[in-house]
């Protein structure tokens, strides 16, 4: 039987949608010039609305910036969990580590947001809540995989440095000057793998703080 559709539904799922809607065209705005530069007119303009209007959904533009990152994080979240679903540890590993050097390097907006966003010491209180939510949510992922891998005295700890290291990597190399692209993944990829190996010679019975 199909889910009873009420008329509280679709104004959530109309509100949802705005958000969306919001969210895509501060993206846009965001790929041309410094996230920290553009404006809610901007935004506002390129989403087809009135700025007031914008307010309805959110009340800044820092509530625009955390929702995108949020959105395009949760999305990384869930690769991770097919990836971690469906290989075997090791492996996982190690497709872990390409592919958020590949999604770092595909999303360049999202990289921006979260170089601002990891940069700054003064977000509101609801702004920090979101974004230690889906972290923790990427953290949690990187848990079970440590677990399969059989770190199970305490894993989070080497969850927090694989997600530590690998944000530090792609902040010093993503953009690095005098070399393309192709080149850059594939120096970020080097470094990956080094990770990696470490990671599976650490001994397993180590305690973790």
């Amino acid at each position: 039987m199909s889910e009873k559709v009420t008329l509280k539904t679709l104004k959530s799922q109309e509100k949802e949608a705005r958000k969306n809607l919001i969210i895509d065209a501060a993206e846009r705005v965001f790929a041309t010039k410094p996230v920290d530069k553009a404006t809610m007119r901007e935004i506002a303009d390129e989403a087809g609305m009135a700025t007031s209007s914008i307010y309805r959904f959110f009340p800044n533009q820092e509530a625009i910036l955390i929702a995108a990152a949020v959105r395009t994080q949760s999305a990384f979240n869930t690769i991770l969990e097919r990836i971690i679903d469906r290989n075997s540890p090791e492996e996982s590993l190690k497709k872990v580590l390409n592919i958020y050097i590949d999604f770092i390097a595909e999303n360049d907006t999202y990289f921006r947001m979260m170089t601002i966003l990891m940069s700054q010491g003064n977000l509101n209180d609801a702004s920090s809540r979101a974004l230690v939510e889906v972290m923790n949510a990427t953290l949690s992922r990187l848990d079970s995989l440590f677990t399969n891998l059989k770190f199970t005295d305490n894993p989070r700890p080497l969850s927090r440095y694989i997600y530590a290291s690998m944000i530090g990597i792609s902040v010093s190399y993503n953009k690095l000057p005098g070399i393309n692209q192709d080149s850059r993944v594939k120096h970020m990829k080097s470094l990956s793998l080094l990770l990696n190996d470490m990671i599976l010679n650490y001994p397993r019975d180590t305690k973790m703080p």
